[in-house]
């Protein structure tokens, strides 16, 4: 690739990103009016039987896929009308299969949850699985393409509709069915939209051998993104049986906050793969884009949760209502999960571009046993938190990752460690009371302080000018 197509490219990529990123922010704010509605009129009892629900049908819809949609975004060749209808197949196949097993799962929910009212509305959202899996086939063409704005546009408007459809059903008093409604709605909305926008008829290649290389890659990819996703299981399963539909209501709305407010770990997630595709053949713009990439969403992430878990107190009752409140004890530790997984996102990324996906794999199926074993014992004991201290032992696992990667590549932590060490501590002591919350300020002022320092020191804007160019996507390595 030459020195002009490369910056093309890098330009087409970041113009993608921040589409992306603007559309993740736009989803906040839909998921924040979204969440103002429901959990006004159908309360935690219900908003909890949905996010159960959900979850169950979610983490079956993500199994439809198996890998294909990103193999279509990561293959050398263009891939051809054939190609696509053989992935659309199996794909199809593939749903067919999940959605008989997740019906036959349902004497087993009845069994597990101790109230009932969860069954009915998870079946409703099986029909989400077919819709789900072959959406990816035209989305994932449209980012091979790097038409991020489309897919932006797509999956904004799938929100807006699911926003409207549930509102309107809440107004109505139609309860856990108001969501489940809006989700179904979301999901047709990003089949037909994704299909018109990228021009695709479906089309099924029943007869049509896979390409070796398109089972091979999928089954590696799809085995370490579904064991991550099983993580999203142990609320609606542990903690449901654990503490009813109430304590997963309260868990899911703070993970939705800390997960609503990190949309830029989001979009660099989703355009990392695509990006470093284009740059593995250039090993040091491959790691200065990792290592920029950490830390421009350990300082973007940072601040927004640590402001969140400042203002929440004062924010959640005023919006939400006071029966919300319990959320707020376990939020400062899932976010501090989530800011820690945000520093190896894109390490993760790298790792299925250099077709290294076992080792995320493994590092993954560690995180869901981690998380598993210590909510089983913790929540018990020490109710919602204990699914809080849970997400956090659960980083220990991502260990695994940083070694797959350092074998592979140079990579440097720099700033990144310390502002993120920085903003834990800020969440961690949220969670106390006087002096301990006061106390865990001063590694973020110590972070701060030293940055004000280097820029006073250098004031002809050295400092500044290096520091700004540090957020560049990938430039140029000077030295080996």
């Amino acid at each position: 690739m030459s020195a002009s197509t490369k910056k093309k490219a890098e330009a087409i990529v970041i113009g993608g990103a921040g589409y992306l990123a603007a559309r993740y922010g736009l989803s906040t704010l839909l998921n924040l009016g979204n969440m103002l509605v429901l959990t006004w009129w159908i309360g935690p009892r219900a908003y909890g039987l949905f996010a159960s629900a959900v979850a169950l049908s979610t983490f079956l819809a993500s199994l439809s896929r198996a890998g294909l949609d990103t193999y279509v975004v990561r293959c050398e060749k263009v891939p051809g009308p054939e190609l696509l209808a053989c992935a659309a197949a199996w794909i199809a196949r593939i749903s067919a299969g999940l959605v008989l097993a997740g019906v036959l799962a349902a004497p087993l929910l009845r069994a597990w949850y101790p109230s009932p009212g969860v069954v009915a509305p998870y079946l409703a959202l099986l029909i989400t699985v077919p819709l789900v899996g072959l959406a990816g086939i035209p989305l994932a063409t449209l980012e091979r393409d790097l038409q991020f704005q489309k897919v932006a546009g797509i999956e904004l408007g799938g929100q807006m509709l699911a926003l409207l459809v549930s509102a309107t059903l809440a107004w109505l008093q139609m309860g856990v069915w108001a969501p489940v409604c809006g989700h179904i709605a979301w999901q047709a909305f990003l089949f037909g939209g994704g299909a018109v926008a990228a021009g695709w008829t479906p089309r099924l290649a029943w007869r049509t051998s896979a390409p070796r290389d398109m089972l091979s890659f999928a089954l590696g990819y799809s085995t370490s993104m579904r064991v991550w996703q099983a993580r999203s299981l142990v609320a609606p399963l542990l903690v449901g049986r654990l503490a009813g539909p109430e304590g997963v209501a309260y868990v899911a709305l703070a993970l939705r906050f800390a997960e609503g407010l990190g949309f830029v770990r989001a979009a660099a997630g989703r355009v990392g793969i695509a990006a470093l595709s284009r740059w593995r053949d250039d090993p040091r713009r491959f790691v200065l884009a990792v290592e920029k990439g950490m830390r421009l969403q350990v300082l973007t992430l940072g601040p927004l949760l640590c402001t969140f878990a400042l203002l929440g107190p004062y924010l959640v009752p005023r919006f939400l209502g006071a029966r919300w409140v319990p959320s707020l004890t376990v939020f400062p530790l899932v976010a501090a999960g989530v800011l820690i997984h945000s520093i190896f996102n894109l390490q993760a990324s790298a790792l299925f571009v250099l077709e290294r996906q076992w080792s995320v794999t493994w590092s993954y199926g560690w995180h869901v046993a981690l998380l598993t074993g210590v909510a089983a014992v913790a929540v018990p004991r020490l109710g919602l938190r204990g699914y809080g201290w849970a997400e956090l032992a659960a980083c220990l696992a991502y260990g695994g990752i940083h070694r797959s990667l350092k074998q592979v590549a140079g990579l440097v932590y720099g700033s990144s460690l310390g502002w993120a060490t920085a903003f834990v501590v800020v969440l961690l002591g949220q969670i106390f009371a006087g002096a301990g919350r006061t106390l865990s300020w001063f590694p973020l002022l110590i972070m701060i302080a030293d940055l004000l320092w280097k820029f006073w020191r250098n004031a002809d804007g050295t400092v500044l000018s290096s520091w700004a160019r540090s957020f560049r996507t990938a430039p140029e390595r000077s030295g080996p």
